[in-house]
């Protein structure tokens, strides 16, 4: 074989081997959280928040300081989004940026729901809202496309409120949500990871989800990452396990690991900030997996 040959032949095969160039390993750290009527009167310490999300993240109080990006619910203002993000600035030291829905629900009651991301580490390439033609759902998700910058890896996240009204308004929604999902994974081969978060109003172990976990309806099969106590209540009790990562562990290979956040005081949390602890995801890979 002559050597050029040799040559291109050598360099094709590490074309495939290797990680594509100006890539790194690196972890993206997402933050799931319910915010309790964010920008109401009294509820718009954004500080605070912003010293939640980016010193908290992690299980322990000695967990690394940092986060990439954050999955809101039940924000009522687009400023009460832009003021996280610009507090975010501040106590991070580096840029934050966010794409707030604009207001959802049925009656005059409405929520809308952020996300918001340190634009160093992450670029956003499209926020919807999932088009509920049939009225399936109180708050129809926000569907959320980003990519890593660090690993030019594409994440879908399906940030969503559950309907809390009567039990059967909120089983009846869990049992829906399986269209949400498929209608998204189908939505696009290039990029299987989607991840279902938000505050859920029911325990990941319930019945209701059967749907969503049931091969039957999605395949590969769905499971849920966090099924722990989230909610607060005015004692400073954890009350109740609302709030949930759910995926496809086949395809979300670069799972790494995820809990409720640490939170030095629940009763200063809910008299401060809200009634749900947030809860955390931290995603692993060395380049584009899709």
């Amino acid at each position: 074989m002559k050597k050029s040959s040799l040559l291109m032949l050598l360099l094709a095969v590490l074309a495939v081997v290797l990680p594509s160039p100006g890539y790194s390993a690196a972890y993206l750290r997402v933050v799931s959280w319910n915010l309790r009527h964010e920008g109401y009167s009294g509820e718009t310490n954004y500080t605070g928040d912003a010293n939640q999300i980016w010193q908290q993240f992690g299980s322990s109080s000695t967990s690394p300081n940092g986060c990439d990006v954050v999955l809101c619910q039940e924000v009522m203002y687009d400023t009460a989004a832009s003021g996280i993000a610009s507090a975010l600035t501040s106590v991070s030291g580096v840029n934050w940026s966010y794409a707030v829905t604009a207001a959802i629900g049925r009656t005059t009651y409405k929520e809308r729901y952020a996300v918001i991301y340190r634009t160093d580490n992450v670029s956003l390439l499209s926020s919807t809202v999932y088009n509920d033609t049939n009225d399936k759902f109180e708050r129809e998700p926000q569907i959320v496309k980003v990519r890593h910058i660090a690993t030019g890896e594409d994440y879908t996240f399906i940030n969503w409120h559950t309907i809390f009204g009567t039990t059967a308004e909120r089983q009846q929604e869990i049992a829906d949500i399986v269209t949400v999902f498929n209608s998204v994974q189908n939505g696009s081969t290039a990029d299987e990871d989607v991840i279902l978060l938000g505050d859920h109003n029911a325990d990941a172990t319930s019945a209701w989800w059967a749907n969503l976990k049931s091969t039957s309806y999605v395949s590969p099969a769905v499971t849920y990452k966090v099924n722990d106590l989230t909610t607060i209540n005015s004692s400073g009790a954890y009350a109740s396990a609302y709030d949930h990562f759910w995926m496809q562990t086949s395809y979300v290979t670069e799972y790494s690991s995820s809990g409720r956040d640490y939170v030095a005081s629940p009763l200063n949390l809910y008299n401060n900030l809200s009634d749900h602890a947030p809860i955390w995801l931290k995603l692993y890979s060395s380049s584009d997996t899709d």
